[in-house]
Order: structure tokens, then C-alpha cells, then sequence
């Protein structure tokens, strides 16, 4: 589904559950000239911990890794960003992209 909403924004799809190691990166996308690493959270509705706190500061931390890795196999020239999904049921929120140029 968050691939669906985000192909409706004007985004392309540039990589899905793309295997970097032990890592995972949920959805890589562009439009114009920036690449968006995606990580998408989802839970049941009414689950303990919602999707939109799941992210560890451990994992952030393995996927800047992750993405510095693929960004030293396949350069951008543009920005970098990040942007967490999280689905609670059949809701979705996009939480605000945090600029990740310096992994480049």
C-alpha cells in the first residue's frame, strides 16, 4: 500500500526490500533529483506500541549504515532522505523527512 500511495505523489520506485547484508531497506524511491529511504512500520489497530515509535535508535543506526553502503555501490548526485510509514491498521501516517546527505 505504501508503495501504491507513493507512486500516486510522483515517486519511482528504485529499489523494494533491497538486501544490503544482514540489512534490510524497506523501499528506496527518487523524485527529481532525491533519493528517499523509506522504512515502513506497520501494527494492528489498537497494538501496545504503534508502528510510528517501533524504530530503534540501534536501527536507525543499521540503516544510515545500510544506505551508506548501497550510496558507496550506487552514487546520487542529489539529496538524501529519510522518512518513516507507519500503518496502524488501515491508517497511514508519513512522519516528516529528516535530511541524510552526509552519508554520502
Amino acid at each position: 500500500m505504501t508503495l501504491w500511495l507513493l507512486w500516486l505523489r510522483g515517486w519511482d520506485l528504485v529499489a523494494w526490500r533491497f538486501q544490503q547484508g544482514r540489512f534490510e531497506l524497506d523501499l528506496l524511491m527518487s523524485r527529481g533529483d532525491e533519493l528517499r529511504l523509506l522504512e515502513v512500520k506497520a501494527r494492528k489497530a489498537g497494538a501496545w506500541v504503534g508502528g510510528n515509535i517501533a524504530l530503534t535508535h540501534e536501527q536507525r543506526l543499521r540503516l544510515q549504515l545500510a544506505l551508506a553502503r548501497y550510496l558507496d555501490r550506487v552514487p546520487w548526485p542529489g539529496a538524501v532522505t529519510f522518512q518513516r510509514v507507519s500503518w496502524a491498521g488501515w491508517r497511514c501516517r508519513f512522519h516528516q523527512p529528516e535530511r541524510w546527505d552526509g552519508l554520502r
